[in-house]
């Protein structure tokens, strides 16, 4: 899960987002002034495929999140290429990102309630990107029952896997049906899995407690009952672990940190952002019991797995040099290498330092692939929700492709002519489980050295064995510094 930024070329429009009242008008027009529109061909008069995004782009008190800008470029890098000298059906793509200044974990969700209808009855989109778990399942209230698909880029709750999303995909065959809610990262039961690996080689025995602090909300408890199924050195980690959850709003965080403070806790895990996190690890070099396990046995999920980690205010004397986080991560694939350059060359910054902007990249395309499918000889000839969905359910098994420029015209024709493509995104290769809506994944373990600089150490190819068991072997050790 990560909650996204807003900044660089976007200043502008964050400076006025942050203007907006977390109180929604009356009017519903109230989304123009939280939304951004991006069409970067510049064609008079094309015709467009209105895509919609719901995300977190700035805090409740008007300040920008990190990584949004990270994921929005990576949007816009895409939606170029897409877009460049290309069409399909003779239109192309437009864009429409929409912040909910984070109302998710203050307001419940009502202005993402709000600008998910917005985008439906005012932009006519078939199609919305979200990102955070909360705010997934939120919007996913709302396009099940309106066929408008849902990809999520962020969403890792293990509770989106069995998300009852269903509809038949035509009205003469009820019997056939297709998922509308999909997502680029993968269950939090992967993640789970690393970090009960972690655990195990970081805490040298098997009977030492371990302190887990969660936001409450479908990211954080999903991923504690996550870690729960996982087993270390065959014994269950249930029974070792000690949860102490907060608000996301950070109410009640001081007090999970002053209750964990006699766990005798060998390890310590932290669910949250940036700054719930900084919050945490200064709170708890309070306590000795839990000051012993910062930084050398402290673990922090991908919530808080970026550069932003090491530019939160910390007391004196408090170093996270040693601490590990993970996130979603493979060795890199030549799909990754060349999405990485185009976007230093584009935005003069390396994607590395966010979590989820590869992500981000990846829904654009696989988008852009549902469209084609669903327009083409096989598809429903209509490009709305559920022709999209179907169209997700093609792009694993065939001719393989990265998704890059000079592969798009040949992605697109194949599947406008109902041929299935295997697709390779810059964040791995998406191979979609068509009843779930998901791809697997490996995850990438780093640590930070004594500047507070995230360095890749490990990435663990995680498989599932069923029965919530899981093979974790380690891939490679990259060093690279974001």
């Amino acid at each position: 899960m990560k909650l996204l930024a807003h900044t660089g070329s976007l200043l502008a429009l964050c400076l006025l987002l942050c203007r907006c009242s977390s109180v929604v008008p009356a009017d519903a027009q109230f989304a123009s002034f939280r939304c951004q529109s991006y069409f970067t061909d510049n064609v008079d008069g094309a015709g467009t495929y209105q895509i919609g995004a719901i995300l977190s782009l700035s805090t409740p008190g008007g300040q920008p999140d990190f990584d949004g800008n990270f994921d929005v470029q990576a949007m816009r890098l895409a939606l170029k290429e897409l877009n460049d000298n290309r069409d399909i059906g003779g239109k192309r793509f437009s864009l429409r990102v929409c912040d909910t200044s984070a109302d998710w974990s203050t307001g419940g969700g009502q202005v993402t309630r709000d600008l998910t209808n917005w985008l439906i009855d005012h932009e006519k989109v078939s199609a919305i990107i979200s990102d955070a778990s909360a705010d997934t399942q939120t919007i996913a209230s709302i396009t099940i029952h309106r066929n408008v698909l849902l990809l999520a880029i962020s969403a890792t709750s293990e509770e989106l896997t069995s998300l009852n999303d269903f509809v038949p995909l035509t009205v003469a065959d009820p019997s056939k049906t297709v998922g509308l809610v999909w997502r680029i990262a993968p269950s939090d039961i992967y993640q789970g899995a690393v970090l009960a690996q972690l655990v195990s080689s970081t805490v040298a025995d098997d009977t030492s407690n371990i302190t887990v602090f969660a936001m409450q909300s479908p990211y954080g408890d999903g991923l504690v009952d996550a870690l729960g199924k996982q087993s270390v050195h065959g014994n269950s980690l249930l029974p070792r672990l000690k949860k102490h959850t907060f608000a996301l709003d950070g109410t009640g965080l001081e007090a999970a940190v002053v209750a964990a403070k006699d766990d005798q806790s060998g390890a310590i895990i932290i669910v949250g952002d940036e700054p719930l996190t900084a919050k945490i690890i200064n709170a708890a070099m309070g306590f000795p019991g839990l000051a012993q396990a910062i930084p050398g046995h402290l673990l922090i999920a991908d919530g808080a797995c970026d550069e932003a980690l090491s530019k939160q205010t910390y007391n004196n004397g408090v170093t996270l040099a040693g601490a590990h986080c993970t996130r979603p991560g493979q060795p890199e694939s030549q799909a990754y290498k060349d999405f990485r350059e185009r976007f230093m060359a584009v935005f003069q910054r390396d994607p590395v330092q966010s979590s989820y902007t590869q992500h981000s990249y990846d829904a654009m395309y696989c988008l852009a692939m549902a469209h084609a499918w669903a327009l083409g000889s096989k598809g429903l000839g209509s490009a709305d929700g559920k022709g999209l969905a179907e169209g997700l359910r093609h792009l694993s098994t065939g001719t393989g492709y990265g998704f890059k420029p000079a592969n798009v015209t040949a992605m697109e024709t194949a599947l406008q002519k109902g041929t299935d493509i295997n697709v390779d995104g810059t964040s791995g290769p998406l191979d979609f489980n068509p009843d779930t809506g998901e791809a697997p994944a490996d995850y990438e373990d780093w640590t930070l050295d004594a500047k507070g600089v995230l360095i890749s150490r490990t990435f663990w190819a995680v498989q599932d064995l069923g029965n919530n068991q899981f093979s974790v072997l380690p891939a490679a050790a990259s060093g690279t510094t974001p």
